[in-house]
């Protein structure tokens, strides 16, 4: 009998040191152990079989873990972060642009770009979703890159004046490199204004001012160019300028031109605003004189080069004429 226990002890002793070195099995003690177990573990011969048993013992395998292969879920997880962009009114140096941009206009005429801005608390956030369009064009002289031109910053309205959706931002803004501080235009840029980056002379804020910012057929756009053109007939410009200690001096250097405006023309007839509004431009006798000039093109293509009344040059002029006649209606 003692040897029974002596040999159950040293199995037991045996499975356990193996079970620490191997981490292969799973130990689990049975409760109840008569002396008949006992003696029938003792006359028991052959191989044992998975679970293997002794007298109060029995040793199970166990099962590996299989590890979860993350690496696709974090390639998607950098894919996703890669891709993802701020809007114009989360990015700090946009953000800075606009409260630069609304300050300074306030500074020179003495009241806020919109109403909407006089109580606002989040400057930004306002002049992106407000109902006046907003450019800044950049000028940085100092830069190794040609930033001329380059579009740093338009809010919401200013990318329905192009015909873009508010996600649509970059296909018309420059990025800043944040490791070199430059505007550089990415691959996505699709769209752009005329617009100048600087004003001439002393001027820093200007009224009224009237400029054909995108031209029909020139201006390329994700689905081919710009059927009409676009022009601005009462917009409002003023000069971008920040300050800087530079040898213990305080000196302001221009880094662009703001523009503003409330409506724009779509070719000549088409008056639209923030918002989808869209109406006809209707100048009574202008309409009249261009349905009769209008009339001497039909007569002309008839008349004189012997056009017929189904060729499409007679079938375009008469359409026109058709669409200015309807004006008046």
């Amino acid at each position: 009998m003692k040897s029974d226990v002596f040999g159950l002890n040293a199995s037991l002793l045996l499975s356990l040191i193996y079970v620490h070195a191997t981490k292969a099995f799973v130990v689990t003690q049975n409760s109840s152990i008569s002396n008949k177990s006992c003696s029938s573990s003792k006359s028991s011969s052959g191989s044992s079989t998975n679970p293997v048993s002794h007298p109060g013992l029995t040793l199970y395998a166990k099962k590996k873990k299989v590890k979860k292969n993350k690496s696709k879920n974090k390639e998607s997880g950098f894919a996703w972060a890669n891709g993802f962009s701020l809007k114009p009114f989360e990015s700090d140096a946009l953000r800075d642009l606009a409260s630069t941009a609304c300050a300074s206009f306030e500074g020179r005429t003495g009241k806020p770009l919109t109403e909407d801005l006089r109580a606002s608390t989040d400057i930004p956030k306002t002049l992106w979703n407000a109902p006046v369009a907003c450019v800044i064009i950049g000028d940085e002289g100092s830069s190794s890159v040609n930033t001329d031109g380059m579009i740093w910053y338009a809010n919401v309205a200013a990318l329905e004046t192009v015909g873009l959706q508010p996600d649509q931002f970059d296909q018309l803004l420059a990025t800043k490199d944040p490791a070199s501080g430059e505007w550089k235009l990415s691959e996505s840029v699709q769209k752009s204004m005329d617009l100048p980056s600087s004003m001439k002379g002393d001027k820093t804020y200007e009224s009224g001012y009237k400029k054909k910012i995108v031209r029909g057929g020139d201006a390329v756009t994700g689905a081919g160019t710009s059927a009409v053109d676009i022009s601005i007939e009462n917009g409002q410009r003023w000069r971008l300028e920040k300050s800087s200690l530079i040898d213990g001096k305080f000196v302001t250097e221009t880094i662009g031109v703001a523009y503003a405006w409330n409506s724009w023309l779509e070719g000549e007839d088409i008056i639209c605003s923030p918002g989808g509004i869209r109406e006809t431009n209707i100048n009574i006798d202008d309409i009249k004189e261009k349905i009769k000039s209008q009339s001497e093109i039909i007569r002309e293509l008839k008349e004189v080069q012997g056009f017929a009344n189904k060729n499409p040059e007679v079938v375009d002029a008469v359409q026109e004429l058709l669409r200015l006649k309807a004006l008046l209606n």
